[in-house]
């Protein structure tokens, strides 16, 4: 893998000579609005390393406290993302997720990144399976009761994930989807019932939502969208969830590493 691009000594400076203790805007505010600039112009390209905190403090004259600030704000707002033991980088406008490679979940992946979200369940209701949807979960024909879950993940405020899932009601008859909102799905199941997502089949296609979709997402009307097909299934082949997930195209990015 090639070595990241390191931010220059140059850069650094030209960013010092813009952040005035004497303006009534707070230090760190300065700084992380001049970082935003230049990373949405394009001038700090995505992968730019940071230097350390320690070193960019010293280096714009302002206490590490106030470095810390300016950037924890660019991670809320999905600009910089940080990597245990390897520092902070930029992530450009475009958010880089990898679940096209390895059994991990969108909240996972987030959270890997260390990307600040939110999410909100919209709806939770038992229906009856229709008939796809029953047949990739193959439940028998004398119960085709399933949950049907949908729920929103945002990141700074905009909705970049749109999940609808359908699990038999036989696996979690008693699942509130209210805690949905602070963990993940893979992990509710696992943990509280003791259900393993061992295996999923992913399909992705990109296509022009419905009005629906479109209102959920807060989209405007024509913008495509990343849709997703999942099945999971445990170990002994039996399927545990259905999902339909719908992605903002122009905010995130499906990446993955092959290693031959």
């Amino acid at each position: 893998m090639a070595t990241a691009q390191e931010l220059t000594p140059a850069a650094i400076r030209a960013l010092t000579r813009e952040v005035s203790p004497a303006e009534a805007e707070a230090l760190h505010e300065q700084i992380s609005q001049l970082m935003r600039q230049r990373i949405e112009s394009g001038e700090w390209p995505e992968h730019l390393k940071l230097p350390a905190e320690p070193e960019l403090a010293g280096a714009l004259n302002v206490s590490r406290g106030t470095v810390r600030r300016a950037i924890r704000t660019l991670i809320e707002a999905g600009l910089l993302k940080q990597t245990r033991g390897k520092g902070t980088f930029v992530r450009g406008q475009m958010l880089e997720q990898e679940f096209a490679q390895e059994l991990i979940s969108t909240a996972q992946s987030l959270d890997r990144e260390g990307v600040e979200y939110q999410t909100q369940v919209l709806s939770a209701r038992v229906i009856q399976a229709p008939s796809h949807i029953a047949a990739h979960l193959g439940l028998p024909a004398d119960d085709l009761s399933v949950l049907a879950i949908r729920r929103t993940r945002s990141v700074a405020g905009e909705v970049v994930y749109l999940l609808d899932n359908y699990l038999p009601t036989v696996l979690c008859p008693d699942l509130s989807p209210q805690v949905l909102q602070d963990r993940s799905l893979f992990g509710v199941l696992e943990h509280d019932y003791g259900v393993t997502v061992d295996s999923v089949r992913r399909t992705f296609s990109a296509i022009l939502p419905g009005d629906e979709v479109s209102d959920a997402m807060s989209l405007r009307p024509g913008v495509p969208v990343l849709y997703l097909e999942q099945i999971s299934y445990q170990s002994n082949g039996d399927a545990v969830e259905y999902s339909d997930v719908w992605v903002r195209g122009d905010r995130v990015r499906i990446s993955s590493w092959i290693k031959r």
